[in-house]
């Protein structure tokens, strides 16, 4: 790891904020007010973001919270309002302070907002190779506070919210410009300041990614779905589920569990009294009100002709590249040059003391082990890293190394 500054033993535990908190911004007068504010200030803006995905059905924002030095920290709550676009424009060109920015970019772009200068402290904590990257982790290794998590699993769409979590939520923002100070200091004493502002200039473009085909066949536990009959109850399953739990804005957990969802596809119970026989779907509380609906979905799949069935396996998209766990069953050759890529970039990465998946993304080096040959030139590696969208600096670091694991003497 990195040096940093020395500390004591024991990081000092924050539980209140610098100043006191204002109350939450929820009104149209509130929000012109703190753009007011926001615009008239300077400096770089720290921003953070609480959802509430393991609850409702959205994935969006259910709190904002923002710090700059003149204004203090606020809190905004987004569900109040249209869109933050009046935000966004009062932030102007201002630097964006965010701690795992692909986090919170996502939702923040649903609001209108988006960043035109970014700083993102998780990602400088990578190319530091810290030993740990989560904000508390960091805080601890670079400011010597630690920051409570007792609420970090909260029901973010509870209104109106306690003031407990309140500060807590704060409490993300309030040492978010110190933070990002320190770490720019420190990528600069290091000569990585040129490679923290490649990443975060190409996080400016972050998009998440596309939804997965049959999302069904995600769901945790679904290997234990084999059969196409099976395979096409889950389908069936899934879909009413993900339906219901849109309706209702609730997680589609909350609506039915995985466990239960699973147990009824790989058990496939021909009428609703043997769906009780089933221990994961009888110990869904909640599932078993809503038995009529699944045993529907179930029936629905008993009614498909053979044609109709989904195959085993999901049809290969065209460009797609397996995952590590495809290329380790079923690509043996495949699974040979990724092990040799995978060294490659670890050695790299330790020599340059940066965190391995900072270094080249996992799906770049599994791109690389699916696309090219043994023995590919230079100028292909190249291509195949510019089409990845691989960094220059990732590039100029890695190149040479990447082209000798591919020698077919390895």
């Amino acid at each position: 790891m990195s040096s940093t500054t020395s500390k004591p033993q024991s990081p000092r535990l924050v539980t209140r904020t610098r100043e006191p908190l204002a109350p939450i911004v929820d009104t149209p007068a509130a929000l012109q007010h703190v753009c007011e504010l926001v615009a008239a200030a300077t400096g770089p803006v720290a921003l953070d973001t609480e959802r509430a995905g393991s609850f409702r059905y959205s994935q969006g924002a259910y709190l904002v919270q923002l710090r700059r030095d003149g204004v203090g920290t606020v809190l905004i709550d987004p569900v109040a309002f249209p869109d933050l676009k009046p935000l966004n424009r009062a932030i102007g060109k201002a630097e964006w302070i965010l701690h795992d920015a692909t986090q919170d970019l996502p939702c923040l772009s649903e609001l209108g907002m988006r960043p035109q200068l970014l700083f993102d402290t998780e990602l400088a904590a990578k190319l530091l190779n810290f030993e740990g990257f989560g904000l508390a982790a960091v805080m601890e290794q670079v400011l010597d506070i630690t920051l409570a998590k007792e609420h970090s699993a909260a029901d973010w769409s509870t209104r109106p919210l306690p003031s407990d979590w309140q500060t807590y939520a704060a409490l993300d923002v309030d040492y978010l410009i110190e933070l990002r100070n320190e770490l720019w200091l420190q990528l600069q004493d290091e000569d990585k300041d040129d490679w923290a502002e490649q990443e975060f200039d190409f996080l400016l473009d972050f998009q998440p990614p596309a939804p997965k085909p049959d999302p069904w066949r995600h769901v945790p536990g679904s290997g234990k779905v084999h059969a196409p009959r099976n395979l096409a109850a889950l389908r069936e399953l899934w879909y009413s589920r993900d339906e219901l739990a849109q309706d209702e804005d609730l997680a589609p957990t909350k609506v039915l569990t995985n466990a239960a969802m699973i147990a009824l596809a790989a058990g496939l119970p021909k009428g609703k009294r043997y769906m009780g026989t089933l221990e994961d779907f009888r110990h869904d509380r909640v599932g078993r009100k809503r038995a009529d609906r699944w045993f529907a979905a179930l029936r629905r799949s008993y009614q498909l002709s053979t044609k109709e069935l989904p195959p085993r396996r999901a049809p290969r998209i065209p460009g797609e590249v397996p995952d590590s766990r495809t290329f380790t069953h079923n690509h043996p050759l495949e699974a040979d040059r990724w092990r040799r890529l995978r060294e490659a970039v670890a050695g790299v990465a330790t020599q340059l003391d940066v965190n391995y998946e900072a270094m080249l993304e996992p799906k770049t080096i599994r791109r690389l082990a699916w696309v090219l040959p043994d023995d590919a030139p230079e100028s292909q590696v190249l291509e195949v890293l510019q089409a990845s969208q691989a960094r220059p600096w990732q590039i100029e670091n890695t190149l040479d190394s990447l082209v000798k694991a591919l020698k077919s003497e390895n």
